[in-house]
């Protein structure tokens, strides 16, 4: 705005009354500042909380709003990733066993045997196709922040060109997520999970 536009008469009463009483119109105008100082402050504190709230609301997953409870996931394709790449040797120049229940973090139930025998680190790993049972007591081979497994299973395992291959027999295992399970599946499972082009990928 232009100096010469200003309205001198919404300037000048204040003014003039400012000279006649100084501590009076000092006291009014701060406790006019203070007024406004106060609504802005409650108006952002407002606003933040509105905010906030907002965004907690979006952030939940839609079946968390819903009520739903949370879909447990399917650890039956995994079950070689869960189970048996745990139970080979990464330091050996060929394939050889070592423990896997400390890996999984089992618990003290936990048994593993391959063919009919409790496994022995240290053992090569064989060529021919062989049983791999668990027991599993707890085991968490996903991490503490993934399903855990529970009960028993049988994989018939096959060393491939490209890893290996198991029939899954299910004998009562299953996983465990969030207070809900499902069963691991009987079928096949292949290790790695998606091969080369031409091959086949579960």
């Amino acid at each position: 705005m232009i100096r010469s536009e200003f309205p001198r008469d919404a300037v000048l009463p204040h003014i003039d009354y400012a000279r006649r009483a100084p501590l009076r119109a000092a006291g009014l105008f701060t406790a006019v500042g203070a007024a406004s100082a106060l609504g802005y402050a409650l108006g952002l504190a407002a606003a933040i909380g509105l905010g906030a709230m907002v965004s907690t609301t979006l952030a939940r997953p839609a079946h968390e709003a819903a009520g739903a409870a949370p879909a447990v996931p399917d650890a039956s394709r995994f079950i070689l990733n869960a189970l048996l790449v745990p139970a080979l040797d990464p330091d050996s120049s060929f394939l050889r066993w070592v423990d896997p229940r400390p890996r999984l973090r089992c618990g003290p139930g936990t048994v593993v045997r391959v063919n009919g025998m409790p496994l022995k680190p240290g053992d090569a790993v064989p060529d021919a196709p062989f049983d791999f049972e668990w027991w599993a007591d707890e085991c968490h081979p996903f991490g503490v922040g993934g399903p855990r497994l529970e009960g028993g299973v049988k994989l018939t395992v096959y060393r491939e060109d490209f890893g290996f291959s198991a029939a899954v027999t299910p004998r009562g295992m299953h996983a465990v997520y969030a207070g809900d399970s499902v069963p691991i599946r009987r079928g096949m499972a292949t290790y790695p999970q998606c091969l080369e082009a031409g091959a086949p990928c579960n």
